[in-house]
Formats: C-alpha cells, structure tokens, sequence
C-alpha cells in the first residue's frame, strides 16, 4: 500500500517558511509594527535635521518622560482592551503626584508611596464600578471623575500642593537617578512591562482581559466572569496611574495640582499608535514602550525646532487620527484580502 504522495513527502523549506510567517502575523500583527516603524523613523529625522535631540541629556529627558507616559499609558491600555476609555487618567496621576507631595514632611517615603497607589486603586475602582457594573457610558463616567478629583485636589491643598510644594528628596534621588544617560524611570517602565506582559500572555486570568473585551458574550458562555475581569483591569489601571503619579512627582522635583492633564491625550495617543483596538480585544505591551519613545521624541525633536506647545498638541493629535485611521483601513484591507483568498480557492 502506498501513501499519497502530498502526505508521504517531508515538508519543504518553503512550507516552513511560510510557517513562520503565519505566526509572526499573528504574533506579531502589523498594527503592532507601526509604532516600531514610526520610532525608526523619528530617530533617523532627528539624526539627520536635529542631532541635538539625540545627545545624551536630551535623552535622559526624553527617557524620563517616555518612562512615565509608558507607564500610565500601559493602564490606559488595560482599560482600552475591555472596549472602555479613561478620560480620568490625569486627574488619578495628579492625585497620585499630590499625595506624595502634600505629606511629604509627615510620613516615611515607603508609606507615603503605598498610600498614594492604595487610593489610585481605589479612585480607579469607583470608575469601574460604575462603568463594568452599573453600565455607565465609560467617556462620561471618567470625564467627570476628572473635575470632581481635580476640583476636589484644590479643596484640599489649595494653590500649592503643600508649604514646600517639594516631593520628598529620597524619591527625587530616585526618580533622578540614570544610568548611560538613561533615567531610571523608563528603566522602571521596562520592568513593569515585562511583568505585565508575562501577566496578559502567560496567565489566565491575563488572557482573560483581552478577549472578554473583545467578545464579552462569548466569555460569558465559556464561563469567565466578565465583570471580575473588568473590574481587575481598573483597578491595575489605578495602581499603573499611581506609580506614574508618583514617578512624575520625583522626577519634576515640584508638581502642581494639574501635573497629570498632559497624560489625557498623550496616553490615549499612545494606545492608538501602539495599535490597540478602541473597541476592545488583545494589545501589546512592548508597542506601547516604542509609541511612548516616538511621541516623546518627536515632540523634543519639535521643541529642539522651536514649536510652540501648541503646535505640538496639534502633531499629537494628528498622530493620533492616523493611527487609528491607519488600524482601521488596514483592519478592513486584511478582510477583503481574506474575503479573496476564499473566493479563489473556491
């Protein structure tokens, strides 16, 4: 008896080849890539029409502010993976800067710092209560959350955050620290996305992020509880937004009660240029570190040409537009290529 010869013969060098493709595109997707190829590009710009942007304190900044932005930027995405948005980011990083700041005379470093992340948590927890368990639109539970907290944060330490208005001076050794001018916050940032990588991809309890808020109804049926997983991401978001606050609060030396408000904009910029889904599903983590290097990049290499802030919203907001205009076209391209190949084979 003899085997079909499609069946009896070894694979081709070809067929693992194309093997290996197929897993890097589903891997590694191509909304994943872009923001790789947007920091490639922003690097090279900058060597060739700003080089001051690339020395070395430039890039102690820009790591500083990269590490911070990737940080809060990384709860964004946990939020944005369960089909929600959080517009109150920046009000939960200006209380977690503030804590730090107001009670910096009266409490150890340790203690200050735990406190700080305990109430993020909580403030985020409040955010998801509402939105994952009571079914409020998210874009108007946290856009409100962001002027209660603020107005809230005036009432309780008026113009200045404390007498000082100065973070406690271990955590700006800390947060000041570099090592080959790069800070030890994006060091920090690096870290903590490794484990929350390992977290989203390893375990179950991780995967269960992504695809309950990509097909909430179908993790219902397979038995994971929807509301559990929703309520986890918020209140990791919280303790991500925390940190950030008070990394911000070490590196600035002295923040103000509006610390966090640039956060609002960049960290929904940078999820979308990381290339996750405003709708909700899987996202990568290692994206959003080269979305945070690229933004911050190109906004120095802006500030290095002399443009005003404003000018620079304007970049970020336009970034943002393409980024998600790019997932989208490239989303229904891949469909009709898909669509295609059927009708072909068919």
């Amino acid at each position: 008896m003899t085997l079909d010869a499609s069946i009896a013969a070894p694979p081709s060098r070809d067929d693992g080849d194309n093997q290996r493709l197929t897993d890097l595109k589903y891997r590694w997707p191509a909304r994943y890539r872009g923001s790789w190829v947007a920091l490639l590009l922003v690097v090279l710009g900058a060597a060739v029409f700003s080089r001051s942007a690339l020395s070395g304190p430039s890039i102690t900044l820009v790591t500083a502010l990269a590490g911070v932005l990737a940080i809060a930027a990384f709860g964004q995405v946990l939020i944005v993976m369960t089909g929600a948005i959080d517009l109150s980011i920046s009000a939960i990083v200006s209380v977690g800067a503030g804590i730090v700041v107001h009670y910096a005379g009266d409490t150890n470093v340790s203690v200050l710092v735990l406190g700080s992340l305990c109430v993020c948590v909580l403030l985020s927890l409040v955010n998801g209560v509402l939105i994952v368990i009571l079914r409020l639109n998210a874009l108007i539970v946290t856009l409100a959350t962001v002027g209660i907290l603020i107005g809230l944060i005036q009432l309780w330490t008026g113009v200045a955050l404390s007498v000082t208005g100065r973070t406690p001076q271990t955590l700006v050794d800390i947060a000041q620290f570099e090592v080959l001018n790069i800070n030890v916050v994006f060091i920090v940032a690096v870290i903590i996305a490794v484990v929350l990588g390992a977290f989203l991809n390893k375990t179950r309890p991780g995967k269960s992020i992504g695809f309950a808020g990509n097909n909430p109804r179908a993790a219902l049926m397979l038995g994971l509880r929807v509301k559990a997983v929703g309520l986890m991401a918020f209140a990791l978001a919280g303790l991500l937004y925390g940190a950030a606050g008070v990394l911000l609060a070490g590196y600035v030396g002295s923040p103000d009660v509006l610390a966090g408000n640039a956060y609002q904009l960049l960290a929904i910029t940078v999820a979308g240029v990381a290339g996750a889904l405003f709708t909700g599903g899987p996202g990568s983590i290692s994206s959003v570190i080269s979305s945070c290097l690229f933004l911050v990049l190109l906004d120095q290499v802006l500030s290095v040409q002399g443009m005003s802030s404003g000018t620079r919203v304007v970049v970020q907001g336009l970034v943002l537009a393409v980024a998600v205009a790019g997932i989208t076209i490239g989303q229904k391209g891949a469909s009709s290529l898909g669509k295609f190949r059927i009708r072909r084979s068919t």
